[in-house]
């Protein structure tokens, strides 16, 4: 297994690839691929990861920006859940959250993994992983099984 970086690494990758795929098509069922993918990272995130780097006083105001990009995404997630494809506003949200979320991608991998790489040992970035790994698990074992996910 690797680190935390690692695995959020990956999962942004099939992030981007998920919203590239649902703005080419419009599709709703894509969309909701996304947000299938998007809402347990952004939960694991929150749990695990982000905590630990606020620890950081270098890290504390990139944290903060991230907590407001996430809120911005669930923000634009719950609108469009509401909405049909047919909808006006459709495709102008869905492309305003890839825009939303490529963004936060590019500041996350860019300047807070690699001030974290500074403050996390090796060892740390690998328990994270397994921690969040184990959540992302467990979440998506109760959305299998119509368990309460909170």
């Amino acid at each position: 297994m690797g680190t935390i970086y690692d695995v959020l690494k990956e999962e942004h990758d099939q992030i981007s690839d998920l919203l590239r795929q649902a703005l080419q098509d419009g599709s709703k069922i894509s969309f909701f691929k996304v947000k299938l993918k998007a809402d347990p990272h952004m939960m694991g995130e929150e749990k695990f990861f982000y905590p630990v780097l606020e620890e950081v006083e270098e890290l504390r105001e990139l944290i903060s920006e991230a907590y407001k990009e996430h809120n911005d995404a669930k923000t634009l997630i719950f609108e469009m859940e509401g909405m049909e494809e047919r909808d006006e506003e459709w495709t102008p949200k869905l492309s305003q959250l890839k825009q939303s979320i490529d963004h936060h991608i590019e500041e996350e991998e860019g300047k807070v993994f690699e001030k974290a790489l500074n403050f996390l040992s090796q060892e740390k970035a690998e328990e994270l992983a397994k921690q969040y790994i184990e959540f992302k698990r467990s979440y998506m074992n109760r959305i299998e099984t119509g368990e309460p996910v909170v």
